[in-house]
């Protein structure tokens, strides 16, 4: 029986008692008139407040989708067919009718810029769509949500909040049928009283999901006076102070499952903004407060981007939500009118007001017309109910940076928190300290929808500094499965990794329980005294980890005889400096191995993140991927490899020398100068003053400045005038400066993927590293005096010894490295320890058959930036995971094409529904734009048809084929006016477009699924 039906069940058993009447056919009901298109000409978008702006897409989607509402079947008569919102589902499924309330207000709305205002076509379709949806409602009041959900608390909850705004709209305006809106309100009457009631919503699974109990509880906050019922009234408020109890932890975050960051934000805070009833408004203000002061430890301000880094890490239900440049709290940003604290979020009313007069000056064509289709791909009826609620609230920009300034780890006092959450027992802890930021979650996985019970991460979560902003952040699962079940560089928490019987663990998916130490004595956490030395201990590879709160942040683990590795996500910008101590810089975005090195240091802006280890057998720099901050953050995975014992320490400082040499004595080179090596008050010392390791262009320039820096330091105390003098001699002894190896280049040009010589010649030489921005990663080689070599990265070492000095270092220029000019360096550190640095100019060209760009993902691609979506390099394929949305896209970066190619391997793992899509995206006009947004489209599906779609057009051209049933070649040719397509080895194209008005001119090349998972691999473009 469908669910429609099941509110007739009772009338229908009741009827079965009198004679059975003679069958009949269900006539067969009359067409509806349709609603005209609309003529975006006669629309101004200076008629619509700033608030009605973010539906003039909805404007130019409505007749469509009023036209969508079945008007030509008996049972499904008024189901809005669409397929627009909560896709994919069935007339069996009330919250697809959740856009009546869209048609509703654009029939009520008496606004110039509608031309809908009580349009007859409109109004007929509307009334078949709700009385259709009345017929979905249970007997008990209730709403399904598909066959599997019959009385579903989430159909009802949303139901309620939404057609409760309905119903004040239709009220306002009188036209509708009476004995209609009188049924629409006995429904939601029922709806009310099954919502109080049942257990669906008041036993153990609702008070997973606070956000649907909490929009069921304001629908009926805006229904109470309606109803005038005075024992639903009381019962209403028993389950708010319920609410209030069960679904939000004692943490302060709101129950879904556990903490789930975009549903307290996006859903539950935004619901809440709408609260209509005053009499309990107190109640709800102080959730929300609770809840912000919960947020802040988790939603962390970056000054340079002016955006929020979240905590990601212990976030159960979405997978890489790591960053946000605005977070309104609450429906038109509300809550910030009531809690100074929201104010922090939001954009400032200046910047609301500037985007809004763009929006009106650019017209319809710029601002509208081009999220006409990427809107009609997720109709959310919620933006109708925050346009119809009316009131809206943005800071000004200096109550915005005031409400910055109480965030309590961006400008507040040292502190220790601890917070517990008794329902799940899991435990947080937030602490600032003079040098760092740190946030760490413990406790078990919470099973949630979707089988995300395993999204969580604990142990060590983030590592924050006020003026940088998030320096270390562990990511969640980025993919289903536990790591065991993964390839292991998939994991991008920050924990330790080893290897057991079944595979692959990392202490932050094994649900580590904390002990809490004082002085090596037990500790009640909640007890810590804001700058006390806190000591967190619990299990890591089969021994103890520990993590203390100190002047620095200091980590041990002890594992015995088992090999792990700690790995510690590192979140860079590209002007980082980032370099070993005890070694020499590594490029950011590469990768990087180094033994009998002492610790890492990234610089930014003056200010240095040291992590300083013992007990580490290597150490390895590698690049991931996986997108931070949508591309303006890269993520820099450190590991460092131990057996038995491995302790580090981080922190973070104003430094005017980033990585300080900081032994006891003066070194210039290998020579211990026996001097002591002190320092000079600005986180230098000696040694960095004298910058003996550096580049000079002559050694009578080094001699001449270590004479003017120890001159200098002994008027300031710093160095005896005995000690300067004894630099001084040193350095005159040294060979710092001094040209004695020569470097060559075996070709001035090369292809990417291919290997080039350099040839290096001098006695003194011991060790020698080649690195440039286009290598597969840098290289370095023993002398004359060894015949072996140590290769980082995808790098091809050879090395050749001869008695004359020469060394041949074979590298591999990257895969993926974009024609031009790759200088390359050489830095040659001698056998008196002191480094000579030469630059080479290399020019990476086109192969012979015009390939500018090629990726075969055999290794972690630096080549792209991810916008959305989640992609991986894994197992020699690049792959984008995510099945629950269209255009998820990733782009080459840097390279731009007008006319040329671009070819693909598509392989279609999973699909969500039969118009899932694979392609490539051409022309494109910003990197990162949407496929509606610019340029053009082409795209496979699995049944082999094969579209191109224009940006503000739609699809040109549709070409159909074999179906695809595994890896198959998409390649796409351009050539000015004409787009051609072809898949496999068919030499006839699949197909092809001839457009008259093209998008000419350079363009991005980006990646793009839709509503699949797909991997991609042999990616080539020529131009």
């Amino acid at each position: 029986m469908s669910s429609k039906r099941i509110a007739t069940v009772a009338v229908t058993a009741a009827l079965t008692l009198a004679p059975a009447a003679p069958a009949t056919a269900s006539p067969q009901p009359a067409p509806l008139p349709e609603v005209a298109a609309l003529d975006p000409a006669t629309i101004d978008l200076a008629d619509f407040t700033g608030l009605e702006q973010q539906i003039a897409p909805y404007l130019g989607n409505l007749a469509r989708l009023a036209n969508s509402v079945n008007d030509d079947s008996a049972t499904d008569h008024g189901f809005i067919t669409c397929n627009c919102w909560r896709a994919g589902q069935g007339p069996n499924d009330a919250r697809v009718m959740e856009n009546v309330l869209t048609l509703a207000y654009f029939y009520t709305a008496d606004r110039p810029w509608n031309p809908y205002h009580r349009d007859a076509a409109l109004r007929g379709r509307m009334e078949a769509a709700l009385r259709f949806m009345l017929g979905t409602q249970n007997a008990d009041g209730s709403f399904p949500q598909g066959s599997g959900d019959l009385h579903s608390r989430a159909a009802t909850g949303f139901a309620l909040e939404l057609y409760a705004i309905m119903l004040e709209l239709l009220d306002a305006d009188g036209t509708l049928d009476p004995a209609l809106v009188t049924e629409l309100t006995a429904a939601m009457k029922a709806a009310s009283t099954w919502f109080l009631e049942d257990e669906e919503v008041w036993g153990p699974r609702g008070a997973q999901f606070a956000n649907q109990v909490a929009g069921g509880l304001v629908g009926i906050s805006r229904l109470l006076g309606r109803f005038g019922d005075a024992d639903l009234r009381a019962r209403f408020e028993q389950r708010l102070a319920e609410h209030e109890k069960v679904s939000q932890g004692e943490a302060g975050f709101f129950r879904d499952g556990t903490v789930a960051h975009r549903y307290s934000i996006e859903v539950e805070s935004e619901d809440l903004a709408g609260w209509a009833d005053p009499a309990t408004r107190p109640v709800i203000d102080r959730m929300q407060a609770r809840y912000l002061d919960w947020a802040q430890y988790n939603l962390l301000y970056d000054q340079g981007l002016d955006g929020y880094f979240i905590n990601t890490a212990v976030d159960s239900r979405h997978r890489g939500w790591n960053y946000a440049d605005e977070l309104p709290i609450g429906s038109n940003n509300l809550w910030g009118s009531v809690i100074p604290q929201a104010r922090a979020y939001s954009p400032t009313r200046e910047e609301t007001e500037e985007r809004r007069a763009a929006f009106a000056r650019a017209g319809w064509q710029t601002s509208v017309a081009p999220l006409i289709a990427p809107t009609w791909a997720y109709l959310d009826p919620a933006v109708v109910r925050d346009v119809a609620l009316g009131e809206e609230y943005y800071p000004t920009g200096a109550e915005r940076r005031a409400a910055i300034r109480t965030l309590r780890p961006y400008a507040g006092a040292p502190y220790t928190e601890h917070r517990a959450d008794a329902v799940t027992g899991q435990q947080f802890v937030f602490a600032k300290r003079p040098s760092y930021v740190v946030g760490l979650g413990f406790g078990k996985h919470v099973n949630t929808q979707y089988g995300f019970w395993d999204n969580q991460r604990f142990g060590l979560g983030y590592l924050y500094d006020p003026k940088l902003g998030v320096v270390v952040q562990g990511q969640n699962a980025p993919q289903i499965g536990a790591p065991r079940t993964r390839p292991v560089d998939a994991e991008l928490s920050w924990g330790t990794g080893w290897t057991a019987a079944d595979g692959v663990h990392f202490d932050s998916y094994d649900q580590p329980v904390p002990a809490f130490f004082r002085d090596g004595a037990p500790v009640d956490p909640a007890a810590a005294g804001d700058l006390d030395d806190l000591e967190i201990r619990y299990a890591a590879a089969g021994g103890t980890k520990s993590v203390t709160l100190d002047d620095r942040l200091r980590v041990r683990v002890e594992a015995g005889s088992t090999p792990f590795f700690e790995r510690i996500p590192l979140v860079l910008e590209k002007g980082d400096t980032l370099r070993w101590i005890g070694g020499g810089p590594v490029a950011v975005g590469s990768r990087a191995e180094a033994r009998d090195v002492s610790g890492v240091v990234v610089g930014r802006d003056g200010r240095s993140v040291e992590i300083r280890w013992s007990g580490a057998g290597s150490a390895v720099l590698w690049p991931s991927s996986f997108p931070v901050a949508g591309g303006k953050r890269a993520l820099q995975v450190l590991d460092l490899k131990a057996t038995g014992t491995l302790a580090y320490d981080i922190r973070v400082v104003d430094d005017a020398c980033v990585g300080s040499d900081e032994r006891a004595r003066v070194f210039i080179g290998d020579r211990d100068t026996g001097v002591a090596n002190a320092g000079d008050g600005t986180g230098c010392t000696v040694a960095d003053r004298l910058r003996a390791g550096e580049q000079w262009e002559s050694h009578r320039a080094f001699v001449a400045h270590v004479t003017r820096t120890t001159a200098a330091l002994a008027r300031a105390d710093v160095l005896s005038r005995r000690d300067a003098a004894r630099l001084v001699a040193a350095a005159a002894r040294s060979d710092v400066g001094r040209n004695l190896v020569t470097a060559s280049l075996g070709a001035a040009e090369v292809v990417a993927g291919t290997q080039l010589q350099v040839r290096l010649s001098g006695r003194s030489i011991r060790e020698a590293t080649v690195s440039g921005p286009c290598l597969a990663g840098d290289v370095t080689t023993s002398g004359a005096t060894q015949a072996t070599a140590q290769a980082t990265a995808q790098a091809t070492t050879e090395v050749t010894a001869q008695p004359t000095a020469e060394v041949t270092v074979r590298v591999t220029v990257r895969e993926t490295a974009l024609p031009g000019p790759c200088p390359l360096t050489v830095r040659t550190v001698r056998t008196t320890g002191t480094a000579e640095i030469d630059t080479l100019p290399l020019t990476v060209v086109p192969d012979a058959q015009g390939v500018v760009f090629r990726d075969s993902f055999s290794s972690p691609s630096q080549a792209w930036t991810a916008v959305d979506g989640a992609w991986s390099v894994t197992g020699g394929v690049y792959r984008q995971q995510d099945t629950t949305r269209t255009g998820r896209r990733t782009y080459i970066n840097g390279l731009t094409i007008a006319d040329g190619t671009v070819e693909t391997r598509i392989d279609f793992r999973a699909t969500a529904t039969s118009t899932a899509f694979g392609g490539v995206q051409v022309r494109t006009a910003a990197p990162g734009d949407a496929y509606t947004q610019s340029g053009y489209l082409v795209y496979l599906r699995s049944n082999g048809s094969v579209d191109v779609y224009r940006a503000g057009t739609g699809v040109l051209a549709t070409g159909t084929g074999p179906a695809v049933t595994g890896p198959a070649t998409l390649r796409v040719e351009l050539r000015g006016v004409e787009i051609r397509a072809f898949v496999g080895d068919d030499p006839a194209p699949r197909v092809t477009v001839t457009d008259p008005n093209p998008i000419t001119g350079p363009g991005s090349v980006q990646l793009v699924t839709g509503r699949a998972a797909v991997d991609f691999d042999d990616v080539r473009v020529t131009r």
